[in-house]
């Protein structure tokens, strides 16, 4: 989705400002550990997810669907479970949907983008286990519908 691209880009951008670069997944501090099976706390992250624009008019979410925002975040809950995400990876994500994240957590938080890309494929699975269409774009390059036309087709004569 393009959201995602967008917030990938900014975020990125963010950490090359801060010549922070993403470092190895090393094991979280004491008291950062993944929390046990069903042990996290995401209702915050579920009502910030079930509210969030990109969410609610994600194709096949619409009004009326047999798919709501709240079971596909369910969804996504239950793979951050099953990801043994720590807490202050569900808290960070609570975050993005809240559109709350600032430099300042980015700086402190140097696997964010490891941890968006993680979540990606969380919401990927979910969509496809719930039957939603599946996101087609290339993050790198537009597709070619998306070019202008004159730039590909002769100008009428």
């Amino acid at each position: 989705m393009r959201y995602r691209f967008i917030l990938a880009f900014a975020l990125s951008a963010l950490l090359s400002v801060g010549s922070l670069h993403a470092a190895p997944k090393q094991p979280a501090p004491a008291g950062k550990q993944a929390a046990p099976a069903g042990k996290l706390k995401t209702d915050a992250f579920v009502a910030a997810c079930v509210v969030d624009q990109n969410v609610v008019e994600m194709p096949g979410l619409a009004a009326g669907s047999k798919v709501t925002p709240q079971a596909y975040c369910d969804c996504v809950t239950g793979k951050l479970q099953e990801g043994k995400l720590s807490q202050t990876d569900v808290d960070m994500l609570t975050k993005v949907h809240k559109d709350a994240v600032t430099d300042e957590d980015a700086q402190k938080y140097p696997t964010l983008e490891d941890l968006l890309s993680a979540n990606e494929g969380f919401e990927d699975a979910c969509k496809k286990s719930l039957g939603l269409p599946a996101d087609t774009e290339e993050e790198g390059a537009p597709d070619d519908e998306s070019a202008p036309p004159d730039e590909d087709v002769p100008p009428p004569e």
